[in-house]
């Protein structure tokens, strides 16, 4: 069996309440095919940020909702 005709099986035999997360998945492989590679400027700004989550330098989501009262 082909590796495309696989995926589809494995598609058909999902639960209907997976399919949501299969195909976001999915969609997220294809949609990065289209993406370029991070520049070095990309790279050191994600350095950056993990150099403030080190020394907690964030707001957590949780924390956030919290002070909005959300």
């Amino acid at each position: 069996m082909a590796r495309k005709e696989h995926l589809h099986l494995l598609v058909d035999l999902l639960p209907e309440e997976d399919s949501r997360v299969a195909e976001r998945f999915l969609q997220f492989l294809v949609d990065e095919r289209d993406q370029e590679p991070l520049s070095d400027e990309d790279w050191r700004e994600v350095r950056e940020g993990e150099a403030a989550i080190a020394r907690g330098e964030v707001t957590t989501l949780t924390d956030l909702k919290r002070e909005l009262d959300l």
